[in-house]
């Protein structure tokens, strides 16, 4: 099953200049939590941007570039997204998408479960998850932090 997993402000802005326009320790937290011990999907871009290597977590990269190799052996690359997400629409395994803004995109169909953190406030921002519609989903956990609102959500199932 694939799981969005995001966080968004007020406008539904993910990104500036490559990058998250916010640091929430909180939120940070809950990103870890959430994805210990599970199969990571993102986009290359976001992948050469993380800071630290994320331990315990396999990590699926989506490159569209042939030559493009990683060295970490929890890590494995892929070079055509939509095969990956058709070949894995139906499976048991949860494999969580975590950016950047074209993986969302592309795998947000195939998504039946959301992780999200709406950032609270308006941020510079360059990019955003427009596609999302709170009205397509059904809220099945909602916690209030400081900075941000969590919730999980379970796709309505006429979406």
């Amino acid at each position: 099953m694939f799981v969005i997993s995001i966080a968004m402000d007020e406008n539904q802005g993910i990104g500036y200049k490559g990058a998250l326009p916010w640091h929430l320790k909180e939120e940070l937290k809950l990103f870890k939590e959430n994805t210990l011990h599970q199969t990571l999907l993102m986009g290359q871009t976001t992948y050469d941007g993380l800071p630290r290597k994320l331990v315990d977590r396999k990590i699926v990269v989506c490159s569209s570039d042939s030559n493009y190799k990683v060295e970490d052996e929890d890590a494995c690359v892929i070079y055509d997204l939509e095969a990956f997400l058709k070949e894995h629409e139906n499976t048991e395994e949860t494999i969580i998408v975590c950016g950047g803004a074209s993986i969302y995109r592309q795998a947000y169909p195939y998504c039946k479960k959301a992780l999200i953190s709406f950032v609270k406030g308006e941020y510079e921002v360059d990019t955003y998850f427009d596609i999302f519609k709170l009205e397509d989903w059904d809220i099945t956990k909602e916690v209030e932090y400081e900075d941000f609102i969590y919730r999980e959500m379970k796709r309505k199932e006429d979406c």
